[in-house]
């Protein structure tokens, strides 16, 4: 006996589709765990969530014009504005308030920079504009970097429907030209994204409103009826089956979500457009009125669709929340601290939506739409003035406090040891090890809270010191312009090798090695000092130690010593690769060949983590953004790494602060890139 065929019956354009809630409910998961930095491929949500609205704004239109004949780009910008302006003008509102009742001067400075733009719902060509990174973003947030989505959807909405109007004119063929127009609209779309992707510059094809609509015109190829019916023919065709058939598209998207991260070329030559086909499968196959495949019943499920509906609000309120509840400044671990997040965001979600967005949508969703414009030209003006209006803080580095320089902190101990106490050759002395490794081998490591004193042999003391090559990455960068000038005032020449990049032995490849060689060769040096790098970390200890060997090859072969000093401390949430392996690396090869090579500990001067400001006078020594130095640490800096060499070069002394400290260095565009980032701390 033959099994009956199962009819299949496509929902009504009018129909509510409570599964797309469900799928709803999983983007703002993902995205909620990446930026929780839980799921490296949790950005995705947001394509997910372009691929929804292009099906449900082009399905709107569509069913609207099945009934009227016509599309009305009037009521379409009005729903729209009821939608998405109460709970983004609330947030903005909150976001202004907070800021400059509490909020150190880089903070407001952001709101103050970005608020223009997201009320504009053009943040996207902001960023682009300002060469800003995505993916760096969270080294110094703005708590509206995460509405560039909002601003590409925004744009989508004011311009597609234009287009519908126009492929709708004509009575004949209106789904077929609405089908075509979003195939070639996605082609060219996807296309523009892969040939403008630059792999050191990813924002304009991440972020651009031109690349990223392919998504949003995937949903609305999947709201015709040409690709409906024979989606629902295809799922008669399969029955049952489908619940197997859907696992394909489920895996690989939980694969992509779990496992990719957004700097992957291939994602922009092809990896999107995967990303959003997959979306639209799934889209397609709950979409039906009475097929129940598992995926259809699990994303149906009223908690599933509660949370979907909170979406938009969850996603709103969760960057700003998590920039407020970081790391710098809650002392939690990972998961613990998300699961804190996650409370306060459903919290602030749930009252923007019962309170505000739902309030607002439905008080005036039968009032005339003068109403509703009226009401949002207002809403949008106020905002605007109170942007403003609100004065904009110094972003300029706070001044040195030259008197609090005069002398070194009483936590600041030498470390290296006197001359008069060296024996002939070597001399011993005791230095903060934050690796837990000895000179002489390796052992387990240690939390930084529990630091041994471990034993290093150094050199004896060396004649007067003639000049001094300075190397590192970007933390050097910032660190060398004190250092230039304290030792200008005292006449002993001081060359800056550092760049403004990331990585000294590995990451930047043989240039960097190419520059060090020329450095070296140039100024003949009689001191190499090498900042390490965090960057390096990932290549371990072995890899580290060759590298710095090869360094060391270079500055023996130029008749100079090599002293090499670890990375200071990071924020929390800046320091993913920690600094171990260079700390244990550098050890090694001091030990292995001290007539050569040193190591200096610099936990006596920074302590074991990170600290804004290092002595209570509210003036910055490290940047907001958890990696950089501010003036006021430079300096400071120069002061202990002088007194640390003295005691080996007897020609070097510290000048007094005041002829030196408060110098045009102060104003170097290192300090001045990130807007407020080294002004004084309110």
């Amino acid at each position: 006996m033959s099994r009956p065929a199962i009819t299949v019956t496509p929902a009504p354009r009018s129909t509510y589709l409570p599964a797309i809630d469900g799928l709803r409910a999983f983007a703002v998961g993902a995205v909620l765990l990446f930026h929780a930095d839980h799921m490296s491929g949790g950005f995705l949500g947001v394509d997910t969530f372009f691929v929804l609205s292009g099906f449900l704004i082009t399905r709107q239109m569509l069913h609207e014009v099945d009934g009227t004949d016509r599309v009305s780009l009037r009521e379409f910008w009005a729903r729209r504005a009821r939608r998405l302006l109460p709970a983004l003008i609330l947030l903005l509102a909150v976001l202004v308030v907070v800021a400059n009742l509490f909020g150190i001067a880089a903070e407001r400075i952001n709101i103050r920079n970005d608020s223009p733009w997201a009320l504009g719902f053009a943040l996207n060509w902001h960023h682009i504009a300002a060469s800003a990174d995505y993916w760096t973003a969270k080294a110094s947030p703005s708590p509206l970097t995460h509405l560039w989505s909002l601003a590409v959807e925004e744009q989508f909405y004011l311009v597609w429907p234009l287009i519908v109007v126009l492929l709708v004119w004509r009575r004949v063929n209106r789904e077929r030209r609405v089908l075509i127009g979003s195939l070639i609209g996605a082609a060219a779309s996807f296309a523009l994204m892969a040939a403008v992707f630059d792999p050191a510059a990813t924002t304009r094809a991440y972020e651009g409103t031109d690349t990223r609509i392919g998504a949003l015109l995937v949903g609305g190829v999947c709201a015709t009826l040409i690709v409906r019916d024979a989606n629902e023919r295809l799922l008669a065709r399969l029955g049952r089956s489908v619940d197997v058939v859907v696992l394909v598209p489920v895996a690989v998207l939980a694969w992509m979500w779990l496992r990719v991260d957004g700097r992957d070329s291939w994602l922009y030559r092809g990896g999107f457009l995967l990303h959003a086909v997959l979306v639209a499968v799934l889209l397609l196959a709950v979409s039906s009125v009475n097929l129940g495949n598992w995926l259809q019943t699990l994303l149906r499920q009223s908690p599933m669709r509660w949370f979907g509906r909170l979406s938009y609000g969850l996603y709103l309120w969760h960057w700003p929340i998590y920039i407020a509840l970081s790391p710098s400044h809650i002392t939690m671990s990972r998961w613990p601290l998300t699961a804190l997040r996650l409370a306060v965001t459903m919290v602030a979600a749930t009252l923007s939506y019962y309170l505000v967005e739902r309030p607002v949508r439905q008080g005036l969703q039968h009032r005339p739409l003068t109403q509703t414009a009226v009401v949002s030209v207002l809403s949008v003006a106020v905002l605007a003035v109170a942007v403003v209006v609100v004065p904009v803080p110094d972003a300029k580095p706070a001044p040195i406090n030259v008197s609090g320089l005069t002398t070194i902190p009483a936590a600041v101990a030498t470390t290296l040891p006197p001359a008069t106490t060296a024996p002939a050759s070597t001399v011993t002395t005791l230095v903060s090890d934050p690796t837990g490794t000895t000179a002489g081998g390796a052992s387990p490591p240690v939390s930084a809270t529990t630091l041994p004193e471990t034993t290093t042999t150094v050199p004896a003391p060396l004649p007067d010191l003639q000049s001094v090559l300075w190397l590192g990455d970007s933390i050097a960068f910032t660190t060398s312009p004190g250092i230039y000038a304290a030792m200008n005032a005292i006449g002993v020449p001081f060359y800056d090798g550092s760049f403004p990049g990331v990585g000294l032995l590995n990451e930047t490849g043989p240039a960097e090695f190419d520059n060090i060689t020329q450095r070296i060769a140039d100024q003949r040096p009689d001191l190499v000092i090498m900042e390490m790098s965090t960057w390096d970390e990932p290549f371990g200890v072995d890899a580290i130690y060759d590298a710095l060997g090869r360094v060391r090859d270079l500055t023996a072969g130029a008749g100079a010593h090599l002293l090499l000093l670890p990375v200071p401390p990071l924020r929390a949430d800046q320091d993913h690769n920690g600094y171990q392996n260079d700390a244990q690396a550098a050890q090694r090869l001091a030990a292995d060949d001290p007539a050569n090579v040193s190591y200096l500990s610099t936990t006596d001067f920074w302590g074991t983590s990170f600290q804004y400001d290092l002595d209570g006078d509210r003036i910055p020594e490290r940047m907001n953004e958890g990696v950089h130095l501010c003036p006021s640490g430079s300096a400071r800096f120069a002061i202990w790494l002088i007194t640390q060499l003295s005691v080996r070069y007897g020609n070097l002394s510290i000048a007094d602060p005041a002829t030196w400290a408060a110098g045009d260095w102060n104003n170097d565009p290192r300090y001045t890139r990130l807007p407020g980032a080294c002004s004084a701390l309110s």
